[in-house]
């Protein structure tokens, strides 16, 4: 089974270097609040440095008392950065492996186009389960998510 990607996609009024520089380390605590059965983000621990390399580490603590390890697997500033998410841990473990997510930056009529997509590696005989119930839910969860990182760019 190939992963299932989810996208999103909006408008930041703000120029292409400042929207690149506020959402790549941005706090997930403040848009990741949780949609639904999915969890929000409560923080993160053991962060490698900076997080502006290819390379660099965390553990995302979400708000069930799950985690799962992040780690940039590309950093490209000011128009592309990509992580890998996982494994997890408690019930989305059962579901995937893991999950990429990226995030491009274009220059755009009053600010940047924002595109964020976040594929979900199923296990295997897991994907129609990921793809026709976690995709719909993940994919209102990530348009709320980017709401909020368009607000949080627009107002640094």
């Amino acid at each position: 089974m190939s992963g299932v990607p989810v996208t999103v996609v909006g408008v930041a009024g703000a120029p292409l270097e400042r929207a690149f520089d506020v959402i790549a380390p941005i706090d997930l605590a403040s848009i990741f609040k949780g949609h639904g059965p999915l969890p929000g983000v409560r923080g993160v621990r053991g962060q490698s440095g900076d997080w502006d390399h290819v390379g660099a580490q965390r553990v995302v603590e979400l708000t069930d008392g799950n985690e799962a390890p992040e780690r940039i697997t590309h950093f490209e500033p000011p128009g592309y950065f990509a992580y890998s998410v996982g494994p997890f841990s408690g019930p989305m473990n059962r579901l995937v492996e893991r999950a990429d997510g990226e995030w491009w930056f274009a220059r755009a009529t009053g600010g940047t186009e924002i595109t964020w997509t976040y594929t979900f590696i199923p296990r295997p005989r897991m994907g129609a389960v990921v793809r026709f119930v976690v995709k719909p839910m993940w994919k209102a969860y990530a348009r709320r998510v980017l709401s909020r990182a368009l607000r949080v760019v627009e107002q640094s």
